[in-house]
């Protein structure tokens, strides 16, 4: 049996840490929303985002456990927008879930219809699904800003990506917003805290503010948890690659807000 990480994080005084992209059993993430809170306390975590694939499940048990450890619990969503290639957006501070499959342009402005925070999650990566590339986000970004993007995170990327993803960045961080930087946690204290955000502050009023005010900055390597188990980690696959698939295809998460604020559910 692998030994759990006792590591936490180390920052300086008046500046706390994130997680911006988190999932639970609501999707495909393999742990519940409680236990994903518990690891975050034990690993320094001031604000922990609940951002679950096309769905916002319900987080008052999370939210009640985090208060009691010191940790606030952010609702947010990991929206797929127009498929394909089903570039996701992440949502941060939503009340109301956006519906699945709108275009990248209509899932930015449901978003920010709903209060929300609207992010560009894990880009640059080298397939043709889920990430956005560098010519889509230019045009995404000719007509609409965002409040982020996931400047360092955890998926797979080619050698150059860093070096490319900084200069885009410095190109056009007036309408990228802040640097953020995502650990995409899956499997809880065997992944959360390999990539956050820091921003100046300690809850989540004070991250939303850090986030619109740009101070943030992305903090790889703050925590090196155990790894998952291999069954953790094919347990996980499937989850993602065929028990989400049924879900949505069942209308049990996909449905929500559009663009004009309706709520709209599939099937």
């Amino acid at each position: 049996m692998s030994q759990r990480s006792t590591a936490r994080v180390r920052i300086a005084d008046g500046l706390a840490a994130a997680e911006i992209h988190a999932h639970t059993l609501a999707s495909d993430g393999m742990v519940s929303a409680v236990e994903l809170v518990r690891a975050a306390a034990a690993v320094g975590l001031k604000v922990l985002c609940i951002t679950d694939h096309d769905t916002i499940s319900e987080l008052g048990p999370a939210i009640e456990t985090g208060g009691a450890l010191g940790v606030d619990v952010v609702r947010g969503e990991e929206v797929t927008a127009s498929f394909p290639p089903g570039i996701h957006i992440v949502g941060l501070f939503l009340d109301r879930q956006i519906r699945m499959h709108m275009s990248v342009e209509d899932t930015v402005d449901a978003i920010h219809d709903e209060g929300g925070l609207a992010v560009i999650a894990h880009p640059f990566m080298p397939t043709w699904f889920a990430s956005m590339t560098p010519g889509r986000a230019r045009s995404l970004l000719e007509t609409r800003l965002v409040d982020g993007i996931e400047l360092r995170h955890t998926a797979p990327v080619l050698p150059r990506t860093w070096g490319l993803l900084d200069t885009f960045y410095a190109e056009h961080r007036d309408r990228l917003g802040a640097a953020l930087g995502a650990g995409d946690s899956h499997f809880g204290a065997h992944d959360l805290g390999r990539v956050l955000t820091v921003f100046p502050g300690n809850g989540a009023a004070d991250l939303r503010r850090a986030i619109e005010d740009r101070t943030t900055s992305p903090m790889s390597g703050a925590v090196v948890p155990p790894a998952p188990p291999l069954r953790m980690r094919l347990a996980q696959q499937y989850r993602s690659m065929v028990w989400l698939g049924g879900e949505r295809r069942a209308g049990r998460v996909g449905g929500g807000a559009g663009p004009s604020g309706g709520a709209v559910t599939p099937g």
